[in-house]
């Protein structure tokens, strides 16, 4: 796994209306090796655009203006002096972003990319040590997945019209343009739009719909009038096609997943040099859900061109860090009239775009991967499914949530609506539970034919879910990235499945093995009580069981789907031991393998405390590890150890004292459920069987 990258303290910059001609800055502070809050400070703020317009043609003292300007504050001015203090102190750098509020789009036309540290005038926007960045809100519910740098692909797309003189443009070297393009990309995948046919607006979006990561796209644009930004591309016969940027945006929104980086080598894709930029094609394509842009704000000149954009894809392909890659690039030019030119837009929290998956804040990776496989050779295990296992095939559980809510009104906040607890909860308050079901499975349907649609034929598009589901795991089963042929394949006796849909059972059938599903019907009536699932016999690697812990769908009165379910359930469990004997017993004897959870969802936590709430629970801590995925995107390696300290909290143990006798080994996995039975599926073909008869030592009983 390569080295973790720095660590980075966050500082945004606000900027809101307050009145015609009165603004507001407001300074938030994060520091990631402190868990107490910094209290943000606000302040006034007046521009003189008047004076920042006559200095744009000395970028240096543009930059001291508008610093001067936006830190006159007192409060703004001190907490920022404070800020550099602590980071400088903790060796940490500073990742700054400037968010402007949707009351002063006006202000997105200054040349933030200038300014400068208020006490030593020096640029803030050059140095890998303060990564700056205009953060872009978006009200697009779909959850941006990193994925690892081997995953990436990338799409090169050139518009070279043979009619541009009659626009008074420079004729591009389609060749030049590709081979800069092809090297700039390095490693990465490519695809290549424009050399064998004219690059016209479908089959730009027909590329685009097959999944890219990273779209490199070159063309002459141009913002005219300050309000529509508009794309030299090509017609059917290669002659110009003037599109306008709106019709790209819609489609961009249209894509099941929108490229994650796009880079617009295209003049006036950010803005023009006078300031408009409200209405240019990047924070457009950020709202539309595009996690990363990078846009020029008015015209680059091909010298710093070819200087900067080598330069930043060289530092892009080291660690996937945009912002910092940005910024090496930019110090490149620091001495060049147009150095603020190329503006990033970025969503990113980590302003990642790749990662590589491993056991973080570890050195060893084979000796992790050889216990791990010995314990899976021996049966010792047990895989624990979340709801995210399945994403690449069936969406995550947060896209469901977040597509839900849009199509339902959701009325709470946006950090909420990516909560399908949240969203259930509200809608079966709004309706009632039956139509909260309802919603969740019609969803469901819409997410898997969405990103299946290249193994589904018309005629079982039309079919029931569960016959889909079916299709779906005949078509990717093959697939060594398919996470379900790697889990057919393991010998697990049990498996307990957190979502309520059915592909790990499906495959496993699939597989040539014969499972059995279990759910329970755990609401008690007037009638009767719950009661555990009923199993004859003890589970086998041939005749493995699949236990649904939160319900099943086609099986209503199991279903664990709202905030009042949960609370209901962890009652009911603990009132009538609803969980089956035969799995109840081996979850208590076995490693537990979690695979596609987030921590802090209400999947996990119910899970984990009920699992800590059984009798025997403490003989966890005669085992070695327990795996669990943490979401590149969501949380940094440094998040790692503390993850592991949450975990450790529920075992009840102490690793100030030492790992001693009796103490699990928790391992955290940084990287997608896929990933890591991905890598796990090597790791058990390349090392040899293990002779250790499968026989436990020292428990008492089970199904071992």
């Amino acid at each position: 796994m390569s080295a973790a990258p720095t660590p980075y303290a966050e500082l945004e910059v606000g900027l809101h209306r307050l009145a015609a001609d009165a603004y507001q800055v407001e300074l938030r502070f994060s520091d990631p090796t402190s868990e107490t809050e910094v209290t943000p400070e606000k302040g006034p703020v007046t521009f003189d655009l008047a004076e920042l317009l006559t200095l744009q043609l000395d970028p240096r003292a543009y930059g001291e203006a508008l610093t001067a300007q936006v830190f006159a504050a007192d409060p703004i001015r001190l907490l920022y002096a404070k800020v550099k203090t602590a980071v400088e102190k903790s060796g940490l750098f500073l990742r700054l972003r400037l968010r402007v509020g949707p009351t002063a789009p006006e202000l997105n036309g200054l040349r933030w990319e200038l300014l400068c540290d208020p006490e030593t005038k020096a640029p803030l926007t050059t140095s890998e040590r303060i990564l700056f960045s205009r953060f872009m809100a978006s009200r697009d519910w779909r959850p941006v997945k990193l994925r690892p740098k081997s995953d990436l692909r990338a799409l090169i797309a050139v518009s070279a019209p043979a009619d541009l003189d009659r626009y008074g443009l420079a004729a591009v070297n389609l060749d030049a343009e590709i081979a800069r393009g092809q090297k700039a990309v390095g490693g990465i995948r490519n695809t290549v739009l424009g050399r064998d046919e004219p690059l016209t607006l479908e089959r730009l979006v027909d590329q685009l719909r097959q999944g890219v990561d990273l779209l490199y796209l070159v063309c002459h644009g141009v913002l005219v009038r300050g309000q529509s930004p508009f794309l030299f591309l090509q017609d059917d016969a290669g002659k110009v096609l003037r599109v306008e940027g709106a019709a790209l945006v819609e489609r961009m929104r249209d894509l099941p997943e929108p490229p994650r980086l796009v880079i617009l080598a295209s003049c006036e894709s950010g803005g023009t040099s006078d300031g408009s930029t409200q209405a240019s094609l990047a924070p457009q394509l950020a709202e539309a859900g595009v996690a990363a842009v990078v846009a020029m704000q008015g015209q680059i000149s091909m010298q710093s061109a070819k200087v900067a954009f080598p330069i930043f894809f060289s530092e892009l392909s080291k660690d996937g860090q945009i912002d910092r890659a940005l910024a090496v690039a930019r110090g490149a030019v620091r001495d060049r009239p147009d150095v603020w030119v190329p503006a990033l837009y970025l969503r990113l929290k980590s302003g990642r775009l790749w990662y590589e998956p491993g056991f973080a804040g570890e050195t060893g990776d084979f000796a992790k991967w050889k216990s791990i496989c010995r314990r899976v050779r021996q049966g010792r295990f047990i895989p624990i499914l979340g709801p995210d296992v399945g994403e690449r095939l069936v969406g995550s559980s947060r896209e469901l949530a977040g597509r839900l809510a849009d199509a339902e009104d959701f009325p709470l906040e946006d950090y909420e609506r990516t909560d399908l607890a949240k969203v259930t909860q509200y809608l079966s308050i709004d309706q009632d539970r039956e139509y909260a079901q309802s919603a969740v499975l019609k969803q469901l349907h819409h997410q898997v034919l969405e990103r299946n649609g290249d193994i589904l034929d018309e005629a079982t598009r039309s079919r029931p879910l569960p016959e889909i589901l079916d299709a779906v795991v005949a078509g990717r089963q093959g697939s060594r990235g398919c996470p379900y042929r790697v889990l057919s394949k393991l010998p697990a006796s049990i498996y307990i499945n957190a979502s309520p849909e059915t592909l790990v059972f499906k495959s496993l059938r699939a597989a040539g093995r014969e499972p059995t599903l279990l759910a329970c019907d755990w609401r008690p009536t007037e009638q009767s009580h719950p009661r555990e699932p009923r199993f004859e016999g003890r589970p086998s690697v041939d005749k493995p069981v699949v236990y649904h812990v939160f319900g099943v769908f086609g099986q209503p009165e199991s279903l664990v789907l709202t905030e009042d379910d949960f609370f209901d359930y962890l009652i009911a469990t603990a009132t009538y031991k609803l969980i089956p004997t035969a799995v109840r017993g081996s979850l208590t004897e076995s490693s537990l393998l979690f695979l596609g959870f987030h921590l802090d969802g209400w999947t996990f936590r119910v899970l984990f405390r009920l699992i800590m709430t059984l009798e025997g629970c403490a003989d966890l801590k005669q085992y070695s590890h327990v795996g669990v995925q943490v979401d590149p995107e969501e949380h940094s390696q440094a998040d790692v150890e503390r993850a592991r300290k949450y975990l450790e909290g529920y075992f009840g143990t102490d690793r100030s004292a030492g790992r001693g006798r009796g103490e699990p080994r928790i391992d955290i996995y940084w990287g997608s459920a896929a990933d890591f039975l991905k890598e796990l599926d090597t790791q058990l073909a390349k090392t040899p069987d293990d002779p250790i008869p499968v026989e436990p030592t020292g428990t008492s009983g089970g199904w071992f």
